[in-house]
C-alpha cells in the first residue's frame, strides 16, 4: 500500500547546485520517496544534529561529485590477453601485474559495486591509452567511494575501492572522492547504514526502472559528525573487512583449482 504524506508547498523546493544563469534556482519535486516520512525523518534528523555536514562539502573533496564515463570496452572473447587486467584475480589465486606496462586495466561496471564491497569477478577491461585520455575523469583512486547511480536492484549500493590498481568506472556509477581516507570509509560505512540508504533513496528520480540518483543529490545526504575515535574505528573495521572479503575471493578460487585440478586427473 502506498505511503501518503501530506507537505507544503514550500516543502516541494528543492535547491539546485547547478542553476542555469539564475534562470532556475529551485525545482519542483513530486517524487512520492521525497516527501515519505521514512525518507524525510533521517534527513530533518540529522542535519539538526550539532557539527553534522552533507556528503558534498566541498572543503571536504578533492573534485565535485560526478559519475564515471561509458567505456570503449577492450575485451574481446576471441582474443584471450584482452579479457586480462592489471590486478585481476586469476583462478590459482594469483594477480596479474601491470605486464610492463602493457596490460589493459580494469573496469568497473554497476554490478561490480555490491553493498560494501567490490567484485572483481564481473568487470572487464579498457586500455591504458583510453584510460589516460578519453577515459581519465572515470579514472578511480584508493579510497574513493563507489555510488550506484542507476537501474532497480543496484541503485544506492555503495562501496569503497580499495585497490592499488587502476580502475574506471562506467557512467552508472558516481565517484566521491574525499582528502582524507578515513572521512572516505567513515561517509561510505553511514551511506550504508539505514539512515543513509533512507535519504539516498529520497532522492532517486524517475520510475518503471529507470531511475536516476545524480552527482548533486548524493551531495545532499547529511552524516553525523562522531568523535574522532568512533571515526577511526568505523574505518577501521570497514577497511580490514573489505579487505578479508578481497582475501577470500583469493583464497576460494585458489581452492577451487585445486579441485579443478583433482577432476583432471
Amino acid at each position: 500500500m502506498a505511503l501518503l504524506a501530506t507537505r507544503t508547498s514550500a516543502d516541494m523546493l528543492l535547491a539546485l547546485d547547478d542553476a542555469d544563469e539564475e534562470l532556475f534556482q529551485e525545482n519542483h519535486i513530486f517524487e512520492p520517496e521525497f516527501h515519505q516520512d521514512r525518507y524525510v525523518e533521517p534527513c530533518t534528523r540529522i542535519a539538526q544534529m550539532a557539527d553534522s555536514f552533507q556528503v558534498g562539502v566541498q572543503s571536504n573533496l578533492v573534485q565535485p561529485i560526478a559519475r564515471g564515463l561509458l567505456p570503449k570496452y577492450a575485451d574481446n572473447e576471441e582474443d584471450i590477453s584482452t579479457l586480462e587486467y592489471e590486478g585481476m584475480v586469476l583462478p590459482d589465486g594469483s594477480v596479474l601485474d601491470d605486464g610492463s606496462g602493457a596490460r589493459n586495466i580494469c573496469a568497473l561496471k554497476s554490478n561490480c559495486v555490491r553493498q560494501g564491497f567490490i567484485d572483481l569477478s564481473l568487470a572487464r577491461s579498457v586500455t591504458r591509452e583510453w584510460a589516460t585520455t578519453k577515459g581519465k575523469r572515470a579514472v578511480v583512486q584508493r579510497h574513493d567511494i563507489l555510488v550506484n547511480s542507476t537501474g532497480d536492484g543496484t541503485i544506492g549500493r555503495v562501496a569503497v575501492y580499495d585497490f592499488d590498481t587502476p580502475a574506471v568506472v562506467d557512467g552508472h556509477i558516481s565517484i566521491v572522492r574525499y582528502k582524507e581516507p578515513e572521512l572516505a570509509w567513515y561517509v561510505a560505512a553511514f551511506l550504508l547504514s539505514d539512515d543513509g540508504q533512507n535519504q539516498l533513496y529520497r532522492y532517486i528520480n524517475g520510475s518503471s526502472g529507470q531511475v536516476e540518483l545524480y552527482p548533486q543529490d548524493i551531495g545532499r545526504v547529511w552524516v553525523p559528525k562522531a568523535s574522532e575515535l568512533i571515526r577511526k574505528q568505523i574505518a577501521s573495521e570497514f577497511k580490514k573487512a573489505c579487505e578479508k572479503h578481497y582475501e577470500f575471493y583469493k583464497n576460494l578460487r585458489h581452492a577451487l583449482s585445486l579441485v579443478s585440478s583433482v577432476s583432471a586427473g
